[in-house]
């Protein structure tokens, strides 16, 4: 018998359910913490992150579990929400002002290849629809499949466009939008 698999919304309990590299990781959020703090001060730092983003959007992430294991995460939200998107746009090109942001969409390895981040993509994407969200957008990469968002090709199969290419540190990395 297969395990259930299940997707819920990030809260002030389920942040603690994400694992590495994602629960760590404040790279979108608070950007400088990254090399400042520890561990532990990062994953609180993600969950108050987490509570003040719900009060403004409503949930900002999900959670995939297959049986009672987190192994796939998605974190999203309206770019305001997110102070390293200044220096991407800066880097690349901007978002457009309509489009809710995917900035990460993780599967740990050992669950990818199954179409679990299709489903949780799927999850997301009827969230926001049913939010009035017109169009969502990411930055993917187009040269490594370990990328936090995403590769393009996932994106790709899953309907999204590519709107600009630019390249960054030597890969190439795609805007692609989906208009729900």
């Amino acid at each position: 018998m297969e395990p259930k698999v299940k997707v819920v919304d990030v809260d002030e309990e389920t942040v603690y359910d994400l694992f590495s590299p994602c629960r760590e990781c404040t790279y979108w959020e608070c950007p400088e913490a990254q090399q400042n703090f520890s561990p532990l001060e990062l994953i609180k730092l993600k969950a108050e992150w987490f509570k003040k983003a719900s009060k403004v959007f409503g949930s900002c992430g999900k959670i995939l579990y297959v049986g009672d294991k987190p192994v796939a995460y998605c974190q999203f939200g309206p770019s305001s929400l997110f102070e390293n998107l200044d220096e991407y746009s800066k880097l690349l090109f901007p978002l457009d002002d309509d489009a809710v942001i995917i900035t990460c969409l993780y599967v740990r390895e050992g669950y990818r290849g199954r179409g679990l981040g299709s489903l949780l993509l799927r999850e997301v994407l009827s969230d926001l629809r049913g939010r009035g969200v017109r169009a969502v957008e990411t930055y993917s990469c187009d040269d490594s499949d370990n990328n936090p968002s995403g590769p393009t090709r996932f994106y790709l199969r899953n309907g999204f466009k590519v709107l600009r290419k630019g390249d960054l540190e030597g890969l190439t990395y795609s805007l692609v939008r989906l208009e729900l």
